[in-house]
């Protein structure tokens, strides 16, 4: 099989001895490269502090002019298909590599990428632990591009699709018991309502079958923050909700496209997010 073009970071200093590596799959948005992601979202960065790999996976301009991941095609909304398949070959490809820590491999986006990210959360729990979604869509929303326009500025779906998700989800269900989700939207976010983002957090409540009303609010600068526990106390979905930011990456850098670098670093937070089980990233903090 013919891999994706893609960008791998492997950090200078590798955390905890003889343990596997921690593995974040970042996926880019619309008109991106994997370079470009990787100097805007400060992935790198994080990494390095953590120990972290992190594997960009890149479209090309000859499946989308616009280099857009695919997301609103039925082809590419199962794992084994389409751009699912290829992303889950470019991972296993890494662990056969790498000393890759299977239960610390997780998925990022933005835009794009964070409609694939959560496709792939859904569809592969069994080998993500976590998302991070970034100005994402909600799953099930579109079947072509007329649908993805009216998904991107509904964020909501008729007939009460949001509890709906592809076929096979339910074989995998003892796997969700430990999927967590981190989901991030610009409140001035023109290009992809804000309502995605709420939709997500429901979507993925449902799929970790954990209760919508055991949320809690918490105020932070730049960002408002909604946590929902399970009866562990465990965060297993989180809502950062960005003032005053449009459709771009938070805490971002300018070296990259599509970056808000004076709201709270997203590299970080999701990190933070993904390696711990503290339901706050300590060092997310403004830039």
């Amino acid at each position: 099989m013919t891999l994706l073009k893609h960008r791998l970071f492997v950090p200078a200093r590798r955390a905890g001895g003889t343990e596997g590596l921690p593995l974040v799959v970042a996926l880019h948005g619309c008109t991106q490269t994997a370079a470009d992601f990787a100097a805007g979202s400060r992935f790198d960065e994080a990494a390095e502090r953590h120990g972290t790999l992190v594997l960009y996976p890149e479209q090309s301009t000859r499946e989308n002019a616009q280099r857009c991941w695919n997301w609103f095609l039925p082809g590419h909304q199962v794992r084994t298909s389409g751009e699912p398949a290829a992303i889950l070959g470019l991972v296993e490809d890494v662990r056969l590599r790498y000393p890759v820590d299977p239960d610390r491999i997780f998925v990022a986006g933005m835009s794009a990428g964070g409609a694939m990210a959560a496709i792939l959360a859904e569809q592969a729990p069994d080998v993500f632990s976590a998302v991070g979604i970034m100005a994402g869509v909600a799953l099930h929303a579109s079947h072509d591009i007329d649908s993805a326009f009216k998904a991107m500025q509904r964020g909501t779906m008729d007939g009460g699709t949001a509890a709906e998700f592809a076929q096979g989800a339910r074989r995998l269900s003892a796997s969700y018991q430990r999927l967590r989700a981190t989901i991030w939207t610009g409140t001035d976010d023109h290009y992809v309502t804000p309502q995605n983002a709420l939709t997500l957090s429901r979507q993925f409540l449902r799929l970790t079958d954990v209760d919508e009303t055991r949320a809690s609010l918490e105020s932070r600068p730049g960002a408002d923050v909604v946590r929902w526990r399970d009866n562990g106390g465990r965060t297993r979905v989180e809502l950062w909700r960005v003032a005053s930011m449009g459709h771009a990456w938070s805490g971002g850098s300018f070296r990259g496209s599509h970056t808000y670098p004076q709201g709270p670093v997203a590299g970080e937070a999701m990190m933070e997010f993904f390696l711990s089980e503290s339901p706050v990233a300590e060092h997310a903090r403004e830039a």
